[in-house]
């Protein structure tokens, strides 16, 4: 589990992203954020929790995210309360969806670090700064207007990427298959 890989070593780093944000606010807000946290994955995620939690399905909200927040734990809901938006090292930085070319890292908004920016990618960014990102699917992992893409959708096409950025900016797209 990412919670523990991350408590226990030095060389992971979570971030936080749009799905985390809907889990989030439906933890806090099941009634109001529940539909849309379920058709955007949460029924992934409470499939994961156990035959159990299927049970409570769409048809107690509140019921549900109790079992969850009950499996959870407090730990863990802090853990993902706490997810940081960004992961800077040298001139990359990590983002879930992507940042507005035009403003430092420093500077964007919560939301277009979780959701993405119209002109990510479409504008090159001019500080000399490299942003790594998911959410966005590509056919093949990218590299263009600072921006590494790496979002092969691995959940619909069993292809999962990851980049390995070397000091001297080389960087080499990996990717596993399940084999499923």
């Amino acid at each position: 589990m990412l919670f523990e890989r991350q408590r226990d070593r030095r060389d992971t780093f979570c971030l936080m992203g749009n799905h985390e944000e809907m889990f989030l606010g439906f933890l806090e807000d099941p009634e109001e954020k529940g539909e849309r946290w379920l058709r955007n994955g949460g029924l992934q995620t409470v499939a994961s929790f156990g035959p159990a939690g299927d049970a409570y399905g769409q048809h107690d909200l509140r019921r549900l995210r109790d079992f969850i927040m009950e499996r959870l734990g407090e730990a863990q809901l802090d853990w993902l309360r706490n997810l940081p938006l960004v992961w800077s090292s040298g001139n990359i930085s990590v983002v879930h969806a992507g940042a507005d070319p035009r403003k430092p890292v420093g500077e964007q908004s919560r939301r277009n670090l979780t959701w993405g920016h119209p002109a990510f990618g479409q504008l090159p960014r001019r500080d000399g700064l490299w942003i790594v990102h998911g959410h966005t699917i590509v056919q093949v992992p990218e590299m263009a207007n600072g921006v590494i893409s790496i979002d092969t959708g691995a959940y619909a096409t069993d292809r999962l990427t990851a980049a390995i950025i070397r000091p001297d900016c080389e960087v080499e797209f990996i990717q596993a298959n399940s084999g499923a």
